[in-house]
């Protein structure tokens, strides 16, 4: 009995000693990670006086270097691919709780038709991205807030604050379709080959049932904190390779109830958009066509946002 419990204090020291050298690897995670804006967030480096929230249209659609140039005010793309309303909201709760300067002006982008939809397949709180920043205690408090990790062994053990991902040693390269420019934005250059270029035509309804409360509620905070913090809010739609969903517009226009300015594309318009040449596919511009969109949206900031104001506040 005496030997079982010695060996059993020797593993349990082993595993002690192992757990904690794994620091190492967890603290070296962000250095192979190439997209490095979780990071800047928790380390309060977001400090642009325009930033773009949204999902993959915002990424892919809106080129943030493009605007700064143009209208001489900083400007930072903090899209992600495949998140959702609740994702931006805690994004904007922690750029405006991290960074020593507050943006003057958020741009967001809404997607027809799955906006307020928190159960939507397309559209989720990364929680992937997450895991290569573990090491900043508002990656794992946020993680053991939604149930991925536990409070108490987080804090005993390192290994219990990582993931399988965390373990591959290798530097990370972009792909492709997700290169990250320095100022945050996500344009692709070619077009998907399976992209047809067949404009559908047909009309759609918004179904207001598809809606959850937690992506409503978290489309009206980010509406809240802008409010609250005097922060300039324009909501945005891109262009896309088929006709609006009728009654999306008229819902967020309902719910923003003249807090927020609207621009929604209009591929009457702007008939570039009804050419398949500046598409990736039928939900995203390639870069040329983001080059276009981002003129628009210049042109529309020009017009109808003091940009004088935003540059002396």
């Amino acid at each position: 009995m005496k030997k079982f419990l010695l060996t059993f204090l020797l593993f349990l020291v082993g595993f002690f000693l192992a757990d904690k050298l794994l620091i190492i690897v967890r603290n070296s995670a962000p250095d192979r990670e190439v997209d490095k804006r979780m990071e800047q967030l928790y380390q309060g480096k977001i400090n642009s006086d325009i930033i773009i929230l949204g999902s993959s249209r915002g990424a892919r659609d809106v080129i943030a270097g493009q605007l700064s140039d143009s209208l001489k005010i900083s400007a930072q793309n903090f899209s992600f691919p495949g998140s959702g309303v609740e994702f931006h909201d805690y994004l904007l709760s922690e750029i405006l709780k991290n960074s020593k300067h507050k943006p003057k002006l958020l741009i967001l982008n809404v997607d027809d038709p799955e906006e307020l939809n928190t159960n939507s397949s397309r559209l989720n709180f990364r929680l992937d991205r997450f895991y290569p920043f573990v090491k900043y205690p508002q990656a794992l408090d946020e993680l053991i807030k939604r149930g991925e990790k536990n409070y108490w062994l987080s804090n005993l053990f390192i290994v219990h604050q990582m993931s399988i991902d965390n373990f591959d040693l290798r530097k990370r390269h972009y792909k492709a379709i997700d290169t990250v420019l320095q100022d945050g934005s996500m344009p692709i250059s070619f077009t998907d080959p399976r992209f047809t270029g067949i404009f559908k035509d047909t009309s759609e309804y918004y179904d207001v049932k598809q809606e959850t409360e937690t992506g409503l509620n978290s489309f009206l905070n980010i509406i809240n904190q802008c409010k609250k913090n005097n922060i300039e809010l324009v909501i945005i739609s891109p262009p896309n390779y088929y006709k609006s969903i009728y009654g999306f517009r008229e819902r967020i226009v309902s719910i923003v109830n003249n807090n927020a300015h609207l621009y929604f594309h209009d591929n009457n318009l702007h008939t570039y958009s009804k050419e398949a040449k500046y598409y990736y596919d039928d939900v995203h511009l390639n870069k040329s066509g983001a080059v276009l969109f981002t003129s628009e949206l210049v042109d529309y900031l020009r017009k109808e946002i003091n940009l004088s104001d935003i540059q002396k506040k």
